[in-house]
């Protein structure tokens, strides 16, 4: 028996954007995970300008 379109879950689009949400979050964490290095550290401090956080 089909299923109504209520009842198919998420769409495409909705599953999508939570899949590239998903990998933009892993990526934030690698590089902060390695923020030692001085590429690494240039990513981090400038989003940290960007939210407004004091330079460490």
């Amino acid at each position: 028996m089909a299923a109504s379109a209520s009842e198919a879950g998420p769409s495409f689009l909705a599953r999508l954007v939570l899949v590239l949400v998903g990998c933009a979050f892993l990526g934030a964490a690698w590089v902060w995970s390695h923020r030692a290095e001085p590429w690494a550290a240039r990513l981090v401090d400038n989003a940290l300008r960007t939210v407004g956080v004091s330079q460490r």
